[in-house]
């Protein structure tokens, strides 16, 4: 076993890339490591982990004496583009940082979370040079992201109207020009992954992408953890509710949690309370993040809509036991934490059948529901009658939380049992069979 860079009896070091900032509102892919980072808490003697993220000034955030977050400026932050600040979130675009470079000299494993950017390609870089083992996990699908912010961005620097809606057009129907960044993505990725010892994916559809580039060995399935002491259906209190958002226990609550803009579908949530509301159902709305599109989701539900901005799990917690029906129309996830979280508390979800979310619900209409497609009229025509039967929508919150107690790991099996193992094998490799001496592969 390697001594790390926190000195002896470490274990092996990790150094994770995560090319996004640190903060209270960020999404599930950070979480998602601070959660690892938090389980690795009890592996002290076994792994030394750093959690590198961008910050706005460098420095260190100690958790343990073998776990730590590590913060490092942008070089050149996407924050810099104004057609990127509302669509996407913030990361670097720089193809290479020195400052993390040397960061990763004290490491014995790099593991790349996000390819394709600044992070990333540093980690390549340097795996290839000191001849170290670099490991990468999908946590986004930046492919179809990729399309969803060219479109965005092209309608909102040309507009839809006039000569610029007509070049917008010729753009995104007639050239496919987002489609066309979409492909052009997806082949750079398997590009890295072939320089991969190993590679963990969360999607089914990922499992073939990726097999094109790597034998099966070394390709493995990362889990999510969840904590069902946090997340339980005892945590359901609608005087809470009233007392904390003004909303009588006779009114269900239809819930939304994510960041507000086009990648997570959020206006088909929107727009399917909006049908609701209109047949006369009596209902209330709240939509739990922040993003680009809480102008729009008020203006289109009026009073009907609660907005409260991002929430800590803590506040979270019982606003999902306490919810009626959990929304989530979201094609790019290749997971889904918060559809997690949300059958852990006991709400019932609903899911589209594209992306990976759909993997979570087993027996649509027994423990959620799975609709075909996004299209806000078909799901109101779904939810309508749904909404009506309480009784039946606590069975379906019920049955979920069962399962998910059943079958969830904790946070610390999926670092011990998923992770762990593959670093530990790869960090005590001789130093010339690792990532660098097998850059030659192609997909």
């Amino acid at each position: 076993m390697t001594q790390g860079w926190g000195g002896k009896g470490r274990g092996v070091s990790v150094g994770v890339l995560i090319d996004l900032p640190w903060r209270s509102a960020a999404g599930g892919h950070v979480k998602c490591w601070e959660q690892l980072a938090q389980a690795a808490l009890a592996l002290e003697g076994q792994l030394d982990l750093t959690l590198h993220f961008l910050g706005d000034c460098p420095g260190q955030t100690v958790l343990a004496p073998h776990v730590r977050y590590q913060f490092h400026r942008p070089r050149w932050g996407s924050d810099r583009l104004p057609f990127l600040r509302d669509v996407a979130d913030q990361t670097d675009l720089a193809p290479f940082h020195p400052g993390l470079g040397a960061a990763l000299a004290r490491h014995d494993v790099f593991h790349a979370t996000h390819q394709l950017f600044s992070f990333g390609k540093t980690a390549r870089i340097v795996a290839q040079r000191q001849h170290k083992p670099l490991v990468a996990s999908i946590h986004t699908d930046v492919p179809h992201y990729t399309e969803l912010y060219a479109t965005a961005i092209l309608k909102t620097q040309l507009g839809e109207r006039g000569l610029g809606g007509q070049v917008q057009r010729l753009l995104t129907e007639t050239w496919q020009f987002p489609q066309g960044r979409r492909r052009a993505m997806a082949h750079q990725l398997q590009g890295y992954w072939s320089h991969c010892d190993h590679v963990w994916v969360s999607r089914p559809q990922d499992q073939g992408q990726v097999g094109c580039c790597l034998p099966g060995d070394r390709i493995s399935h990362l889990r999510r953890g969840i904590d069902t002491t946090l997340f339980h259906p005892r945590h359901r209190d609608r005087l809470w509710l009233q007392r904390t958002y003004g909303i009588a226990p006779e009114i269900p609550l239809v819930l939304f949690v994510g960041r507000l803009n086009v990648c997570k579908n959020v206006m088909v949530v929107a727009e399917t309370l909006r049908h609701l509301l209109d047949q006369g159902l009596v209902l209330q709305g709240m939509f739990v993040g922040l993003g680009p599109l809480v102008p729009a989701i008020k203006a289109l539900l009026g009073d009907r809509v609660l907005l409260p901005g991002q929430l800590d799990a803590t506040d979270l917690s019982p606003l999902y036991a306490s919810a009626d029906l959990f929304l989530f129309p979201s094609t790019t996830e290749v997971y889904g934490n918060v559809v997690l979280e949300a059958r852990a508390s006991g709400l019932p979800v609903v899911i589209t059948n594209e992306g990976g979310t759909q993997q979570l619900v087993q027996q649509s209409g027994e423990d959620g529901l799975c609709i075909p497609g996004t299209d806000p009229v078909h799901w109101a025509a779904v939810l309508a009658p749904l909404l009506r039967q309480r009784d039946r929508l606590q069975a379906m919150g019920w049955t979920a939380h069962r399962q998910v107690v059943a079958t969830g790991p904790s946070w610390q099996r999926v670092l011990e049992e998923d992770l762990l193992p593959v670093w530990q094998r790869l960090g005590g490799v001789s130093s010339g069979s690792g990532a660098g001496a097998r850059g030659n592969r192609k997909c």
